[in-house]
């Protein structure tokens, strides 16, 4: 009987995975680099465990952190929050009703999934692993965990030029979830471990319960490959495509079956289902330089220099006497009572003071403000007071100047973000979006006839050839007559796509104000709206403007008609007129 042969893409993702985990890559002349070592070292910083507590001499060694103060310095200098995150249009006036919509479902979509503690999360391992890798799914996004996702290429610039395959640790309800998978049942009888480990190379920990070691692999397969994944046979060695595809029974499987739980062909590029933030700038690997990396060696430095003050502090603190004569009590302190005299000729006292004390402490001044030169982590950023002496305007120019670093570094993290919300999240959240949900975020009607507005100039675009020659006050007629038969078919708009196509292309997100151009369009109309008198003009740029900031368009008052006027005025009344509203300057945040 022929033995069945396994799928190439089988070797090639252990193969990849092996790399990854024990080959140093040489990033440029004779630098060497293993990008998995660099983030357990990382790891073993931020777990404050870099060697053994207990001397042999049962000296015990200190950890003294200069690290994660700094880093928590520039989380809270990058911090933003759901409040800051902003759908706008290149087209305000126009698109009004859509970009309110679209901010209202981001906002609630935000608050029902704790999104707020998402982003702190992010900016923290942002700043203190220097990356932070973000995966579509279903219904969002997740965090990449950087022990357990491996980069084929740790020489790529960009997340396009690599694969990438990360490992889960899953158990069988979780399998059993994954409901678009194939043969979840024959990997929960066959292929359990009853260890867990949090990396492929940390100590296993026996579990009570089955755990299963699952790889996903995405990036470029051939056909061929792609074809036996699949089962089939046949296929060419160079056509190549993007694919995802899942198996179990890799690297632990010891010979056991491999099975593939998931293959599929994807569209777009790599950067339509993973997206990396980097803090550096490229230095010939993916992995970029953060703040633990940084300080690597001022951390060393600094238990050097605390342990050194440590225990020369300790002798230094010590009292002890010398003397020739061998009738001396050996221990004066323990031997003597109150009161007792000591009898002796040469009784002096042993200088034990420390004498490289004042060099250890210079030395431990220059390695932290080094540190701080480094990771930008002035007195004035911290929030501390400024040495005495130091002029006034030199702290704020060191203010100004640490203020633009962190002014890029958050522009860094929000630019993929933005990505992320504009690309990823805005179509899943519109498109289902019906009437019951409009009712629910703004609670009136004058949203869905703004929508049935951009719907009718959708369709008149599209159709604008078949309609055949007419004029401006035709147009203007067969745009109410659809707009009316819109209203009568399909009051609740339930199906709202066609408005989101068009629509989309013109919104964006905007975190870190790069929508500063509308701010100033405000700033121009309300030094306008000074000079005007005409009230309807007042009244036109009021409304521009309040669209431009996202706020519902108040209803206009009706016309009184001039009989209810003479009566109104009769009865002590003051009549209003025509789409008269009093021209208030909105305070603008």
């Amino acid at each position: 009987m022929a033995t069945k042969l396994e799928p190439s893409l089988f070797s090639r993702i252990e193969t990849d995975i092996d790399n990854y985990l024990s080959q140093n890559v040489e990033v440029s002349e004779g630098v060497f680099f293993n990008q998995y070592d660099l983030i357990k070292r990382i790891y073993k910083f931020k777990n404050r465990s870099l060697q053994e507590k207990i001397n042999t001499d049962l000296s015990y060694n200190y950890y003294f952190d200069i690290i994660s103060p700094r880093a928590d310095s520039e989380v809270k200098n990058l911090k933003f929050d759901t409040k800051n995150i902003l759908v706008f249009s290149e087209n305000p006036s126009k698109d009004f009703s859509a970009v309110f919509l679209a901010n209202a479902s981001l906002k609630d979509w935000l608050s029902e999934n704790g999104e707020d503690l998402k982003l702190k999360d992010a900016v923290e391992e942002f700043v203190s692993n220097g990356n932070v890798g973000f995966k579509k799914v279903d219904g969002g996004y997740e965090f990449t965990d950087a022990l357990n996702t491996y980069i084929t290429n740790i020489t790529a610039e960009h997340i396009e030029d690599t694969d990438v395959i990360e490992r889960h640790e899953m158990t069988a309800i979780d399998l059993k979830k994954m409901t678009a998978w194939d043969n979840t049942d024959k990997v929960i009888k066959n292929l359990g471990n009853k260890t867990f480990t949090a990396s492929s190379q940390t100590t296993p920990v026996e579990t009570t319960n089955k755990r299963y070691e699952i790889f996903e692999f995405t990036g470029e397969v051939s056909e061929k490959e792609y074809n036996e994944v699949k089962g089939k046979k046949g296929g060419k060695d160079n056509v190549f495509f993007l694919a995802k595809i899942i198996v179990a029974g890799l690297k632990k499987g010891g010979g056991r079956e491999k099975v593939v739980l998931f293959a599929e062909k994807l569209k777009g590029e790599m950067t339509d289902y993973y997206l990396y933030a980097h803090r550096g700038k490229y230095e010939g690997r993916f992995w970029r330089v953060g703040m633990y990396e940084m300080l690597f060696d001022h951390q060393i430095r600094a238990n050097e220099i605390g342990n050194q003050l440590a225990r020369g502090l300790d002798w230094a603190s010590r009292v002890i006497f010398r003397s020739k004569d061998s009738k001396v009590l050996q221990n004066i302190r323990a031997d003597m009572d109150n009161g007792d005299v000591v009898i002796t000729d040469d009784l002096t006292q042993v200088d034990v003071r420390m004498r490289s004390l004042d060099q250890l402490i210079a030395d431990w001044n220059r390695l932290l403000a080094d540190a701080d030169r480094l990771s930008n982590s002035f007195e004035v950023v911290r929030g501390e007071s400024l040495p005495s002496g130091t002029p006034f305007r030199l702290g704020l120019l060191i203010d100004q100047n640490a203020g633009r670093l962190f002014t890029l570094l958050r522009q860094k993290i929000t630019l993929v973000y933005r990505r992320v919300f504009r690309e990823w999240l805005m179509p899943e959240l519109v498109k289902g979006m019906k009437g019951k949900d409009i009712f629910r975020f703004v609670g009136e009607t004058d949203i869905l006839d703004q929508l049935r507005e951009i719907l009718v100039e959708n369709w008149y675009m599209q159709n604008l050839v078949q309609i055949g020659p007419h004029t401006k006050a035709m147009a203007e007629g067969i745009k109410q007559e659809k707009l009316d038969e819109l209203r009568d078919a399909d009051p609740m708009i339930e199906n709202s796509k066609e408005i989101w196509k068009g629509v989309l292309p013109r919104l964006f997100v905007t975190i870190t104000g790069e929508n500063y151009l509308y701010n100033e369009t405000v700033q121009d109309i309300l030094q306008l709206i000074q000079f005007e008198q005409d009230i309807n003009r007042i009244n036109f740029l009021l409304d521009m403007m309040y669209k431009i900031r996202g706020i519902n368009v108040p209803p206009k008052t009706e016309e009184i008609p001039p009989e209810s006027q003479e009566a109104l005025a009769q009865q002590g009344g003051q009549p209003q007129q025509e789409g008269l509203r009093e021209a208030q300057t909105p305070v603008l945040e």
